[in-house]
Protein backbone atom coordinates (compact mmCIF):
# COMPACT_ATOMS: atom_id res chain seq x y z
CA UNK A 1 0.00 0.00 0.00
CA UNK A 2 1.42 3.43 -0.85
CA UNK A 3 1.38 6.41 1.51
CA UNK A 4 -1.47 8.14 -0.31
CA UNK A 5 -3.71 5.17 0.25
CA UNK A 6 -2.88 5.06 3.97
CA UNK A 7 -3.83 8.71 4.30
CA UNK A 8 -7.21 8.09 2.69
CA UNK A 9 -8.05 5.04 4.80
CA UNK A 10 -9.67 7.00 7.58
CA UNK A 11 -12.21 8.49 5.18
CA UNK A 12 -13.12 5.21 3.58
CA UNK A 13 -15.08 3.58 6.38
CA UNK A 14 -17.69 6.29 6.98
CA UNK A 15 -18.67 6.92 3.36
CA UNK A 16 -18.67 3.23 2.52
CA UNK A 17 -21.10 2.38 5.30
CA UNK A 18 -23.49 5.06 4.03
CA UNK A 19 -23.35 3.65 0.51
CA UNK A 20 -23.99 0.15 1.80
CA UNK A 21 -27.17 1.29 3.53
CA UNK A 22 -28.71 3.39 0.73
CA UNK A 23 -27.25 2.06 -2.50
CA UNK A 24 -28.41 -1.54 -2.62
CA UNK A 25 -31.30 -3.42 -4.11
CA UNK A 26 -31.56 -7.19 -3.89
CA UNK A 27 -31.12 -9.28 -7.01
CA UNK A 28 -34.52 -10.91 -7.58
CA UNK A 29 -34.67 -13.90 -9.88
CA UNK A 30 -37.27 -14.36 -12.60
CA UNK A 31 -38.16 -17.60 -14.32
CA UNK A 32 -37.25 -18.83 -17.83
CA UNK A 33 -33.77 -17.45 -18.46
CA UNK A 34 -32.72 -17.09 -22.12
CA UNK A 35 -30.76 -19.90 -23.75
CA UNK A 36 -27.41 -19.40 -25.48
CA UNK A 37 -25.13 -21.23 -27.88
CA UNK A 38 -21.41 -20.54 -28.16
CA UNK A 39 -19.48 -20.22 -31.42
CA UNK A 40 -15.81 -19.80 -32.19
CA UNK A 41 -15.20 -16.50 -33.96
CA UNK A 42 -11.48 -16.59 -34.73
CA UNK A 43 -8.00 -16.56 -33.32
CA UNK A 44 -7.61 -15.60 -29.68
CA UNK A 45 -7.90 -11.87 -28.99
CA UNK A 46 -8.69 -9.85 -25.89
CA UNK A 47 -11.35 -7.19 -25.22
CA UNK A 48 -13.53 -7.87 -28.28
CA UNK A 49 -16.21 -5.37 -29.36
CA UNK A 50 -19.40 -6.64 -31.00
CA UNK A 51 -22.21 -4.86 -32.86
CA UNK A 52 -25.24 -5.77 -34.98
CA UNK A 53 -26.43 -3.70 -37.92
CA UNK A 54 -30.09 -3.14 -38.80
CA UNK A 55 -30.12 -6.23 -41.02
CA UNK A 56 -28.81 -8.50 -38.26
CA UNK A 57 -25.26 -8.82 -39.63
CA UNK A 58 -22.83 -9.04 -36.75
CA UNK A 59 -19.31 -7.64 -36.48
CA UNK A 60 -16.72 -8.58 -33.86
CA UNK A 61 -13.31 -6.94 -33.56
CA UNK A 62 -10.25 -7.35 -31.36
CA UNK A 63 -7.06 -5.24 -31.22
CA UNK A 64 -4.86 -8.33 -30.95
CA UNK A 65 -2.71 -8.18 -34.10
CA UNK A 66 -4.27 -5.06 -35.60
CA UNK A 67 -7.95 -4.24 -36.15
CA UNK A 68 -8.81 -7.91 -36.64
CA UNK A 69 -12.52 -8.00 -37.51
CA UNK A 70 -14.98 -10.80 -38.22
CA UNK A 71 -18.56 -10.83 -39.50
CA UNK A 72 -21.50 -13.22 -39.29
CA UNK A 73 -24.69 -13.31 -41.36
CA UNK A 74 -26.32 -16.28 -39.56
CA UNK A 75 -26.95 -14.86 -36.08
CA UNK A 76 -23.44 -15.60 -34.88
CA UNK A 77 -23.19 -19.30 -35.73
CA UNK A 78 -20.42 -18.94 -38.33
CA UNK A 79 -17.87 -16.15 -38.74
CA UNK A 80 -15.42 -15.04 -41.43
CA UNK A 81 -12.59 -12.54 -41.18
CA UNK A 82 -12.89 -9.30 -43.15
CA UNK A 83 -10.17 -6.94 -44.32
CA UNK A 84 -7.93 -5.54 -41.59
CA UNK A 85 -8.35 -1.76 -41.57
CA UNK A 86 -5.09 -1.05 -39.71
CA UNK A 87 -2.21 -3.46 -39.00
CA UNK A 88 -1.57 -1.68 -35.68
CA UNK A 89 -4.10 -1.28 -32.91
CA UNK A 90 -4.56 -0.59 -29.25
CA UNK A 91 -7.97 0.05 -27.69
CA UNK A 92 -10.72 -0.70 -30.18
CA UNK A 93 -14.46 -0.18 -30.68
CA UNK A 94 -17.11 -0.73 -33.35
CA UNK A 95 -20.47 0.79 -34.34
CA UNK A 96 -22.91 0.99 -37.25
CA UNK A 97 -25.30 3.59 -38.65
CA UNK A 98 -28.84 3.26 -40.05
CA UNK A 99 -27.44 2.55 -43.55
CA UNK A 100 -25.49 -0.41 -42.11
CA UNK A 101 -22.11 1.23 -42.62
CA UNK A 102 -19.52 0.01 -40.12
CA UNK A 103 -17.23 2.22 -38.05
CA UNK A 104 -14.08 1.00 -36.31
CA UNK A 105 -11.96 2.96 -33.88
CA UNK A 106 -8.47 2.03 -32.80
CA UNK A 107 -5.71 3.47 -30.68
CA UNK A 108 -2.05 3.90 -31.59
CA UNK A 109 -2.58 2.88 -35.19
CA UNK A 110 -0.44 3.46 -38.26
CA UNK A 111 -1.98 6.78 -39.32
CA UNK A 112 -0.17 10.03 -38.62
CA UNK A 113 3.06 10.87 -36.87
CA UNK A 114 1.74 12.09 -33.50
CA UNK A 115 2.06 9.49 -30.69
CA UNK A 116 -0.86 7.78 -28.98
CA UNK A 117 -3.75 8.99 -31.13
CA UNK A 118 -7.11 7.45 -32.05
CA UNK A 119 -8.39 6.70 -35.55
CA UNK A 120 -11.81 6.04 -37.06
CA UNK A 121 -12.27 3.75 -40.06
CA UNK A 122 -15.44 3.31 -42.11
CA UNK A 123 -16.64 0.52 -44.39
CA UNK A 124 -19.71 0.68 -46.63
CA UNK A 125 -19.17 -2.84 -48.01
CA UNK A 126 -19.27 -4.99 -44.87
CA UNK A 127 -15.55 -4.77 -44.16
CA UNK A 128 -14.17 -5.42 -47.64
CA UNK A 129 -12.63 -1.95 -47.82
CA UNK A 130 -12.05 0.75 -45.23
CA UNK A 131 -11.69 4.54 -45.42
CA UNK A 132 -9.82 6.54 -42.80
CA UNK A 133 -11.38 9.53 -41.04
CA UNK A 134 -9.10 12.53 -41.46
CA UNK A 135 -8.24 14.63 -38.43
CA UNK A 136 -8.13 18.39 -38.15
CA UNK A 137 -4.47 18.50 -39.21
CA UNK A 138 -2.83 16.26 -41.84
CA UNK A 139 -0.75 13.38 -40.50
CA UNK A 140 -2.28 13.78 -37.03
CA UNK A 141 -4.66 10.80 -36.99
CA UNK A 142 -8.42 11.26 -36.47
CA UNK A 143 -8.18 12.55 -32.91
CA UNK A 144 -5.23 14.93 -33.42
CA UNK A 145 -4.98 15.57 -29.68
CA UNK A 146 -2.01 17.42 -28.19
CA UNK A 147 -2.54 15.53 -24.91
CA UNK A 148 -2.60 12.01 -26.35
CA UNK A 149 -5.55 9.63 -26.37
CA UNK A 150 -6.64 6.65 -24.31
CA UNK A 151 -9.74 4.37 -24.32
CA UNK A 152 -11.61 5.50 -27.40
CA UNK A 153 -15.26 4.80 -28.31
CA UNK A 154 -17.30 5.66 -31.42
CA UNK A 155 -20.97 6.17 -32.35
CA UNK A 156 -22.68 7.08 -35.63
CA UNK A 157 -26.20 8.08 -36.71
CA UNK A 158 -27.98 9.44 -39.79
CA UNK A 159 -30.15 12.22 -38.43
CA UNK A 160 -32.81 14.10 -40.46
CA UNK A 161 -32.58 16.06 -42.65
CA UNK A 162 -29.62 13.81 -43.57
CA UNK A 163 -30.64 10.81 -45.66
CA UNK A 164 -27.32 9.18 -46.57
CA UNK A 165 -24.41 7.56 -44.78
CA UNK A 166 -22.29 10.28 -46.42
CA UNK A 167 -24.07 12.73 -44.10
CA UNK A 168 -23.91 10.63 -40.92
CA UNK A 169 -22.87 12.23 -37.65
CA UNK A 170 -19.93 10.33 -36.17
CA UNK A 171 -18.58 10.96 -32.67
CA UNK A 172 -15.18 9.76 -31.43
CA UNK A 173 -14.92 9.93 -27.62
CA UNK A 174 -11.92 9.34 -25.33
CA UNK A 175 -9.95 10.77 -22.44
CA UNK A 176 -6.51 12.33 -22.71
CA UNK A 177 -3.46 10.36 -21.63
CA UNK A 178 -0.76 12.96 -20.99
CA UNK A 179 -3.02 15.62 -19.47
CA UNK A 180 -5.52 15.68 -16.59
CA UNK A 181 -7.66 12.77 -17.91
CA UNK A 182 -10.52 14.90 -19.24
CA UNK A 183 -13.31 13.72 -21.55
CA UNK A 184 -13.02 14.76 -25.22
CA UNK A 185 -14.85 14.29 -28.51
CA UNK A 186 -14.04 14.75 -32.19
CA UNK A 187 -17.16 15.04 -34.34
CA UNK A 188 -17.73 14.40 -38.04
CA UNK A 189 -20.74 15.71 -39.96
CA UNK A 190 -19.82 14.12 -43.29
CA UNK A 191 -20.14 10.43 -42.53
CA UNK A 192 -16.72 10.04 -40.93
CA UNK A 193 -14.71 11.44 -43.83
CA UNK A 194 -13.36 14.37 -41.81
CA UNK A 195 -13.42 15.19 -38.11
CA UNK A 196 -13.19 18.44 -36.20
CA UNK A 197 -10.65 19.36 -33.56
CA UNK A 198 -10.83 17.84 -30.04
CA UNK A 199 -13.56 19.32 -27.83
CA UNK A 200 -13.45 18.98 -24.04
CA UNK A 201 -16.99 18.39 -22.80
CA UNK A 202 -16.47 19.93 -19.34
CA UNK A 203 -14.58 23.05 -20.42
CA UNK A 204 -15.79 26.53 -21.29
CA UNK A 205 -17.15 27.59 -23.77
CA UNK A 206 -18.65 24.13 -24.30
CA UNK A 207 -20.64 24.26 -21.06
CA UNK A 208 -24.33 24.82 -21.73
CA UNK A 209 -25.75 27.99 -20.13
CA UNK A 210 -27.48 26.96 -16.92
CA UNK A 211 -25.21 23.93 -16.48
CA UNK A 212 -22.18 25.75 -15.12
CA UNK A 213 -22.72 24.73 -11.50
CA UNK A 214 -23.22 21.09 -12.43
CA UNK A 215 -20.13 21.20 -14.60
CA UNK A 216 -18.01 22.44 -11.73
CA UNK A 217 -19.29 19.59 -9.56
CA UNK A 218 -18.55 17.07 -12.30
CA UNK A 219 -15.09 18.53 -12.80
CA UNK A 220 -14.37 18.20 -9.10
CA UNK A 221 -14.81 14.43 -9.36
CA UNK A 222 -13.46 14.00 -12.87
CA UNK A 223 -10.19 15.91 -12.85
CA UNK A 224 -7.27 13.46 -13.01
CA UNK A 225 -9.35 10.27 -12.62
CA UNK A 226 -11.58 8.99 -15.42
CA UNK A 227 -12.30 5.82 -17.36
CA UNK A 228 -14.40 6.42 -20.51
CA UNK A 229 -17.42 4.11 -20.66
CA UNK A 230 -18.89 4.82 -24.09
CA UNK A 231 -20.68 7.18 -26.44
CA UNK A 232 -24.13 7.05 -28.02
CA UNK A 233 -26.49 9.12 -30.17
CA UNK A 234 -30.24 9.02 -29.52
CA UNK A 235 -31.87 7.64 -32.69
CA UNK A 236 -34.22 9.55 -35.01
CA UNK A 237 -37.88 9.64 -34.03
CA UNK A 238 -37.21 9.48 -30.29
CA UNK A 239 -37.91 12.19 -27.68
CA UNK A 240 -34.28 13.28 -27.62
CA UNK A 241 -33.32 12.46 -31.21
CA UNK A 242 -29.75 13.46 -31.99
CA UNK A 243 -28.71 13.86 -28.34
CA UNK A 244 -25.06 12.87 -28.02
CA UNK A 245 -24.13 11.08 -24.80
CA UNK A 246 -20.64 10.52 -23.46
CA UNK A 247 -20.22 8.42 -20.32
CA UNK A 248 -17.40 7.77 -17.90
CA UNK A 249 -16.56 6.76 -14.35
CA UNK A 250 -14.48 8.87 -11.99
CA UNK A 251 -12.90 8.88 -8.56
CA UNK A 252 -12.61 12.16 -6.64
CA UNK A 253 -10.15 14.92 -5.86
CA UNK A 254 -9.03 13.33 -2.59
CA UNK A 255 -7.61 10.32 -4.40
CA UNK A 256 -5.42 12.27 -6.81
CA UNK A 257 -2.56 11.81 -4.31
CA UNK A 258 -2.39 8.17 -5.43
CA UNK A 259 -1.05 9.20 -8.81
CA UNK A 260 -4.06 10.02 -10.99
CA UNK A 261 -5.42 7.24 -13.14
CA UNK A 262 -2.22 6.43 -14.97
CA UNK A 263 -1.87 3.95 -12.10
CA UNK A 264 -5.60 3.07 -11.83
CA UNK A 265 -5.04 2.71 -8.08
CA UNK A 266 -8.11 4.75 -7.18
CA UNK A 267 -11.60 3.53 -6.36
CA UNK A 268 -13.80 4.83 -9.18
CA UNK A 269 -17.08 5.20 -7.35
CA UNK A 270 -18.99 7.78 -9.43
CA UNK A 271 -20.75 7.30 -12.79
CA UNK A 272 -21.25 10.28 -15.12
CA UNK A 273 -22.70 11.35 -18.43
CA UNK A 274 -22.62 14.58 -20.35
CA UNK A 275 -25.00 15.21 -23.23
CA UNK A 276 -25.34 17.66 -26.09
CA UNK A 277 -28.49 18.57 -28.03
CA UNK A 278 -26.76 20.87 -30.51
CA UNK A 279 -24.29 18.55 -32.27
CA UNK A 280 -21.60 19.01 -29.67
CA UNK A 281 -21.59 22.78 -29.37
CA UNK A 282 -22.65 22.76 -25.70
CA UNK A 283 -22.82 20.06 -23.04
CA UNK A 284 -24.76 19.31 -19.86
CA UNK A 285 -23.21 16.94 -17.29
CA UNK A 286 -25.18 14.70 -14.94
CA UNK A 287 -24.11 12.24 -12.29
CA UNK A 288 -25.84 8.89 -12.66
CA UNK A 289 -24.76 7.20 -9.41
CA UNK A 290 -22.28 7.52 -6.56
CA UNK A 291 -21.43 4.26 -4.81
CA UNK A 292 -19.51 6.03 -2.05
CA UNK A 293 -15.83 6.47 -1.34
CA UNK A 294 -14.00 3.15 -1.12
CA UNK A 295 -16.17 1.28 -3.63
CA UNK A 296 -14.68 0.56 -7.03
CA UNK A 297 -16.54 0.21 -10.35
CA UNK A 298 -13.35 0.01 -12.43
CA UNK A 299 -13.22 -3.73 -12.96
CA UNK A 300 -11.66 -2.33 -15.07
CA UNK A 301 -14.45 -0.79 -17.19
CA UNK A 302 -18.20 -0.35 -17.00
CA UNK A 303 -20.76 -0.98 -19.75
CA UNK A 304 -22.78 1.82 -21.33
CA UNK A 305 -25.61 1.76 -23.85
CA UNK A 306 -28.76 3.49 -25.09
CA UNK A 307 -32.17 1.89 -25.52
CA UNK A 308 -34.37 2.26 -28.61
CA UNK A 309 -35.87 5.45 -27.20
CA UNK A 310 -32.46 7.04 -26.60
CA UNK A 311 -32.31 6.53 -22.83
CA UNK A 312 -28.89 5.81 -21.24
CA UNK A 313 -27.89 2.80 -19.09
CA UNK A 314 -24.81 1.79 -17.13
CA UNK A 315 -23.93 -1.81 -16.30
CA UNK A 316 -21.21 -2.10 -13.67
CA UNK A 317 -19.68 -4.47 -11.17
CA UNK A 318 -18.73 -3.09 -7.79
CA UNK A 319 -18.19 -4.02 -4.13
CA UNK A 320 -21.15 -1.83 -3.19
CA UNK A 321 -21.98 -3.35 0.19
CA UNK A 322 -18.43 -3.53 1.52
CA UNK A 323 -16.65 -1.67 4.27
CA UNK A 324 -13.22 -1.34 2.62
CA UNK A 325 -11.31 -1.20 5.89
CA UNK A 326 -12.96 -4.40 7.14
CA UNK A 327 -12.60 -6.22 3.83
CA UNK A 328 -8.96 -5.19 3.53
CA UNK A 329 -8.21 -6.53 7.00
CA UNK A 330 -10.04 -9.77 6.23
CA UNK A 331 -8.17 -10.07 2.93
CA UNK A 332 -4.86 -9.82 4.78
CA UNK A 333 -5.99 -12.33 7.40
CA UNK A 334 -7.37 -14.76 4.81
CA UNK A 335 -10.94 -14.66 6.14
CA UNK A 336 -12.55 -12.58 3.37
CA UNK A 337 -14.02 -15.68 1.67
CA UNK A 338 -16.62 -15.95 4.43
CA UNK A 339 -17.71 -12.30 4.20
CA UNK A 340 -20.10 -11.90 1.27
CA UNK A 341 -20.39 -8.15 1.92
CA UNK A 342 -16.89 -7.86 0.39
CA UNK A 343 -17.79 -9.32 -3.00
CA UNK A 344 -18.12 -7.48 -6.29
CA UNK A 345 -21.67 -7.86 -7.67
CA UNK A 346 -23.37 -6.85 -10.94
CA UNK A 347 -25.54 -3.69 -11.00
CA UNK A 348 -27.46 -1.49 -13.42
CA UNK A 349 -28.67 2.11 -13.31
CA UNK A 350 -30.69 3.82 -16.04
CA UNK A 351 -32.59 6.95 -16.96
CA UNK A 352 -36.08 6.86 -18.43
CA UNK A 353 -36.00 10.54 -19.48
CA UNK A 354 -32.88 10.89 -21.58
CA UNK A 355 -30.37 11.21 -18.77
CA UNK A 356 -32.02 13.93 -16.67
CA UNK A 357 -32.78 11.69 -13.68
CA UNK A 358 -31.59 8.16 -12.87
CA UNK A 359 -33.83 5.55 -11.25
CA UNK A 360 -36.13 8.25 -9.96
CA UNK A 361 -33.34 10.35 -8.47
CA UNK A 362 -32.81 10.76 -4.75
CA UNK A 363 -29.01 10.71 -4.83
CA UNK A 364 -26.85 13.28 -3.12
CA UNK A 365 -26.39 15.16 -6.40
CA UNK A 366 -29.81 16.10 -7.84
CA UNK A 367 -30.89 13.73 -10.59
CA UNK A 368 -28.57 10.91 -9.59
CA UNK A 369 -29.86 7.53 -8.49
CA UNK A 370 -30.12 6.72 -4.81
CA UNK A 371 -30.24 2.98 -5.49
CA UNK A 372 -28.93 0.65 -8.15
CA UNK A 373 -30.50 -2.54 -9.52
CA UNK A 374 -28.62 -5.57 -8.25
CA UNK A 375 -28.58 -8.19 -11.00
CA UNK A 376 -27.20 -11.35 -9.39
CA UNK A 377 -29.06 -12.86 -6.46
CA UNK A 378 -27.37 -13.04 -3.02
CA UNK A 379 -27.03 -16.79 -3.52
CA UNK A 380 -24.77 -16.15 -6.54
CA UNK A 381 -21.78 -15.31 -4.38
CA UNK A 382 -18.20 -14.61 -5.44
CA UNK A 383 -16.59 -11.95 -7.63
CA UNK A 384 -18.28 -10.48 -10.69
CA UNK A 385 -16.09 -8.62 -13.21
CA UNK A 386 -16.17 -7.38 -16.84
CA UNK A 387 -19.74 -6.02 -17.12
CA UNK A 388 -21.41 -5.58 -20.51
CA UNK A 389 -24.89 -4.25 -21.31
CA UNK A 390 -27.38 -3.89 -24.17
CA UNK A 391 -30.89 -2.39 -24.06
CA UNK A 392 -33.99 -2.66 -26.25
CA UNK A 393 -37.32 -1.13 -25.37
CA UNK A 394 -37.17 1.17 -22.32
CA UNK A 395 -36.76 -0.87 -19.15
CA UNK A 396 -35.70 -4.03 -20.99
CA UNK A 397 -32.05 -4.91 -20.73
CA UNK A 398 -29.52 -7.71 -21.19
CA UNK A 399 -26.25 -7.79 -19.25
CA UNK A 400 -23.25 -10.10 -19.23
CA UNK A 401 -20.35 -10.57 -16.83
CA UNK A 402 -17.64 -12.95 -15.68
CA UNK A 403 -17.98 -14.66 -12.32
CA UNK A 404 -15.82 -16.70 -9.98
CA UNK A 405 -16.99 -18.23 -6.71
CA UNK A 406 -13.97 -16.77 -4.91
CA UNK A 407 -14.09 -13.34 -3.25
CA UNK A 408 -11.11 -11.39 -4.53
CA UNK A 409 -8.93 -9.77 -1.83
CA UNK A 410 -9.11 -5.97 -1.69
CA UNK A 411 -7.10 -3.13 -0.24
CA UNK A 412 -8.04 -0.28 2.08
CA UNK A 413 -9.51 1.78 -0.77
CA UNK A 414 -11.77 -1.05 -1.88
CA UNK A 415 -9.61 -1.87 -4.91
CA UNK A 416 -9.02 -5.48 -5.91
CA UNK A 417 -5.48 -6.57 -5.10
CA UNK A 418 -3.26 -7.23 -8.14
CA UNK A 419 -2.67 -10.95 -8.27
CA UNK A 420 -5.52 -11.57 -5.84
CA UNK A 421 -6.94 -14.38 -7.97
CA UNK A 422 -3.59 -15.88 -8.96
CA UNK A 423 -3.54 -18.30 -6.04
CA UNK A 424 -1.70 -18.34 -2.69
CA UNK A 425 2.04 -17.81 -2.38
CA UNK A 426 4.76 -17.58 -1.56
CA UNK A 427 6.04 -19.04 -4.85
CA UNK A 428 4.12 -16.45 -6.92
CA UNK A 429 4.79 -13.57 -4.54
CA UNK A 430 1.30 -13.64 -2.98
CA UNK A 431 0.46 -14.11 0.70
CA UNK A 432 -0.33 -17.66 1.75
CA UNK A 433 -3.79 -16.46 2.77
CA UNK A 434 -4.96 -15.74 -0.79
CA UNK A 435 -7.72 -17.92 -2.30
CA UNK A 436 -7.01 -20.62 -4.87
CA UNK A 437 -6.55 -19.50 -8.47
CA UNK A 438 -9.96 -18.25 -9.60
CA UNK A 439 -11.98 -20.06 -12.26
CA UNK A 440 -14.14 -17.65 -14.28
CA UNK A 441 -17.31 -18.39 -16.25
CA UNK A 442 -19.46 -16.24 -18.51
CA UNK A 443 -22.95 -15.29 -17.30
CA UNK A 444 -25.84 -13.44 -18.91
CA UNK A 445 -28.85 -11.86 -17.25
CA UNK A 446 -32.03 -10.21 -18.48
CA UNK A 447 -34.70 -7.95 -17.01
CA UNK A 448 -37.93 -7.00 -18.74
CA UNK A 449 -39.28 -4.77 -15.97
CA UNK A 450 -36.79 -2.15 -14.80
CA UNK A 451 -39.74 0.23 -14.78
CA UNK A 452 -40.80 -1.38 -11.49
CA UNK A 453 -37.80 0.21 -9.78
CA UNK A 454 -34.67 -1.18 -8.11
CA UNK A 455 -36.55 -2.90 -5.30
CA UNK A 456 -39.02 -4.80 -7.50
CA UNK A 457 -37.42 -5.49 -10.90
CA UNK A 458 -36.65 -9.14 -11.57
CA UNK A 459 -33.78 -10.84 -13.38
CA UNK A 460 -33.30 -14.15 -15.16
CA UNK A 461 -29.72 -15.41 -15.09
CA UNK A 462 -27.96 -17.90 -17.36
CA UNK A 463 -24.55 -19.46 -16.78
CA UNK A 464 -23.28 -19.76 -20.34
CA UNK A 465 -19.92 -21.53 -19.99
CA UNK A 466 -19.68 -24.81 -18.10
CA UNK A 467 -15.91 -25.02 -18.49
CA UNK A 468 -14.13 -21.90 -17.19
CA UNK A 469 -13.09 -19.55 -19.97
CA UNK A 470 -10.28 -18.10 -17.83
CA UNK A 471 -8.36 -19.35 -14.82
CA UNK A 472 -6.30 -17.07 -12.60
CA UNK A 473 -6.14 -13.38 -12.00
CA UNK A 474 -7.93 -10.55 -13.82
CA UNK A 475 -6.00 -7.34 -13.33
CA UNK A 476 -8.09 -4.14 -13.21
CA UNK A 477 -5.22 -1.64 -13.24
CA UNK A 478 -5.06 -1.18 -17.01
CA UNK A 479 -1.56 -0.54 -18.36
CA UNK A 480 -0.26 -0.46 -14.77
CA UNK A 481 -0.75 -4.23 -14.71
CA UNK A 482 2.62 -4.38 -16.45
CA UNK A 483 4.21 -3.14 -13.23
CA UNK A 484 2.49 -5.90 -11.25
CA UNK A 485 2.85 -9.66 -11.32
CA UNK A 486 -0.70 -9.91 -12.56
CA UNK A 487 -2.69 -11.44 -15.40
CA UNK A 488 -4.06 -9.21 -18.17
CA UNK A 489 -4.58 -11.91 -20.81
CA UNK A 490 -8.21 -10.89 -21.36
CA UNK A 491 -7.26 -7.21 -21.54
CA UNK A 492 -10.08 -5.04 -20.18
CA UNK A 493 -13.63 -6.01 -21.17
CA UNK A 494 -16.21 -8.15 -22.90
CA UNK A 495 -19.07 -6.60 -24.91
CA UNK A 496 -22.69 -7.19 -25.85
CA UNK A 497 -25.24 -6.03 -28.41
CA UNK A 498 -28.70 -7.08 -29.56
CA UNK A 499 -29.83 -7.93 -33.10
CA UNK A 500 -33.04 -6.71 -34.77
CA UNK A 501 -34.94 -9.61 -33.16
CA UNK A 502 -33.94 -8.31 -29.73
CA UNK A 503 -31.68 -11.31 -29.03
CA UNK A 504 -28.33 -10.81 -27.30
CA UNK A 505 -24.84 -11.53 -28.63
CA UNK A 506 -21.83 -11.47 -26.29
CA UNK A 507 -18.22 -11.25 -27.45
CA UNK A 508 -15.57 -12.66 -25.11
CA UNK A 509 -12.15 -14.30 -25.12
CA UNK A 510 -11.44 -17.83 -23.88
CA UNK A 511 -7.81 -18.43 -22.93
CA UNK A 512 -8.31 -21.56 -20.84
CA UNK A 513 -9.06 -24.60 -23.02
CA UNK A 514 -10.40 -23.20 -26.31
CA UNK A 515 -8.00 -20.28 -26.79
CA UNK A 516 -10.32 -18.54 -29.22
CA UNK A 517 -12.26 -15.36 -29.66
CA UNK A 518 -15.84 -16.53 -29.05
CA UNK A 519 -19.43 -15.32 -29.25
CA UNK A 520 -22.37 -16.38 -27.08
CA UNK A 521 -25.58 -16.02 -29.08
CA UNK A 522 -29.07 -16.01 -27.58
CA UNK A 523 -31.16 -18.80 -29.11
CA UNK A 524 -34.31 -18.82 -26.96
CA UNK A 525 -36.20 -16.89 -24.34
CA UNK A 526 -37.59 -13.39 -24.33
CA UNK A 527 -36.66 -10.65 -26.75
CA UNK A 528 -35.96 -7.14 -25.45
CA UNK A 529 -36.68 -5.30 -28.71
Amino acid sequence: MNNGRRVLLACAGVASVVAAEVGLSPGTLAANPPGYSVANVGAYGGEPSIVSDNAGQLYDTTPSGGTITYTSTDHGSAWRQVTTADPNSGDDCIATDQANSVYLCNLAGSQGVAPLQADVWKSVDHGTTWAHGAGAIPQCATSCSPFGVDRDWVAASILPPATSTLQAEVVLMYHDFYGPSQIWVNISHDGGATFGAPQEVLASPAVKPGAVAGTLVAQGYTFCNTVPAGVGIAPPGTPHAGRIFVAWIAADLAQNATGCNVTMLQSFHTLWISYSDDKGLTWTPQQAFDAGFGHDASTPFVGFTLDKAGNPYFGFTINLSSNPATCSAESTAGTVQSDTSCEYDMYVVWSSNGGLTWDGGGGLIPGSAARAYRVNAPTERGTHFFPAIAAGEPGKVDVAYLRTTEIVPTDALGKADPGGCAGPGPANGNPTTYPPACSWNLYAAQSLNLGLGPASATWSVTQITATPMHVGDICNLGIFCVAQSSNRNLLDFISEDIDPKGFAHIAYADDNTVNKLRAANQTSGSSIK
